[in-house]
């Protein structure tokens, strides 16, 4: 599928942002990203609502006269600062909505560019902790398109990364795994979103006639939450996969967007316990060049 071409595509700028991660990782988003290279100038903002990250890719938009700028979120979920944070960054909250996410990368230019004053007390870890933030300097209209949720691009590639492990449905229990946030509240969000996928899932299967699938469960593994939070998301993961074994078969997918490792920590921390597993992300998958080619003709529709 190509990108449409409507009247002043040319002055129309793309900015994707993904979390990123290793050349692999990275390359598979672009790879994606590729139909609407073809159409539109395409920039790439990297990290956690990255203040620098964000600035170069909207000033290199600017640089190529672009009078709109459509922001795609490749993030698995909406529930998240890291896309408040952007939207207050590109100027479509006036306000922060939560803490300042930490600077991992570009830190030296944080500090020459962002004219924040810090101290000692903002650095731990070879990261920044900024106490507060700017926005970033942009002269053009942003408008943010949705990040993949539960969107049926998303349950159908699900299903089919189960129904590659599957043998039989009716006695086999899904988990369907994320990465998940810190905060309670976007937590909710997050699974609410992945059970919408679930009974996307299943609704297709009983569609096309097939059976459906005992259960199919949805939870985050919350890596990065404080301990507590973690060893409990640990604990909750590892009953479900008991739990999907006692009369039947378990098969766990890892629902994030590229593989680069965080999603072979699922499987680490279901050491010792028995489920059917293949480990594929979403991508590499041609569907996601669809989603966003289609989230881009919907802003401008």
């Amino acid at each position: 599928m190509s990108a449409t071409d409507p009247k002043n595509s040319s002055r129309v700028g793309i900015l994707i942002m993904a979390h990123g991660g290793g050349t692999t990782w990275n390359n598979m988003v672009k790879e994606a990203a590729k139909p609407l290279t073809e159409t539109y100038p395409v920039e790439y903002a990297w990290g956690m609502a990255n203040f620098v990250s964000l600035q170069k890719a909207v000033k290199n938009l600017e640089e190529k006269s672009v009078d709109q700028i459509i922001v795609i979120p490749f993030f698995i979920s909406k529930h998240s600062p890291i896309l408040r944070q952007a939207e207050f960054l590109l100027g479509v909250r006036d306000e922060l909505a939560d803490q300042p996410m930490p600077v991992m990368h570009y830190t030296d230019e944080f500090k020459e560019i962002s004219g924040i004053e810090l101290d000692d007390s903002h650095f731990m870890h070879n990261m920044i902790f900024p106490p507060t933030l700017k926005q970033i300097e942009i002269h053009t209209p942003v408008q943010f398109t949705d990040a993949l949720d539960d969107h049926p691009i998303v349950a159908d590639i699900l299903r089919r990364r189960i129904l590659s492990l599957s043998e039989d449905p009716a006695n086999e229990t899904v988990v369907l795994a994320a990465h998940g946030p810190n905060g309670e509240e976007d937590n909710t969000g997050w699974v609410q979103s992945m059970e919408s996928l679930a009974a996307q899932v299943q609704q297709k299967q009983s569609d096309e006639g097939l059976p459906v699938f005992r259960n199919i469960l949805a939870l985050t593994v919350r890596d990065d939450a404080p301990e507590a939070i973690h060893e409990q998301a640990r604990q909750y993961l590892r009953a479900v996969v008991r739990q999907g074994n006692i009369s039947g078969e378990v098969i766990v997918i890892p629902v994030f967007l590229s593989p680069g490792g965080r999603e072979k920590s699922v499987a680490q921390r279901l050491e010792g316990l028995d489920f059917k597993w293949s480990g594929e992300t979403l991508l590499p998958d041609d569907q996601l060049s669809t989603f966003l080619i289609n989230s881009v003709n919907k802003s401008l529709n």
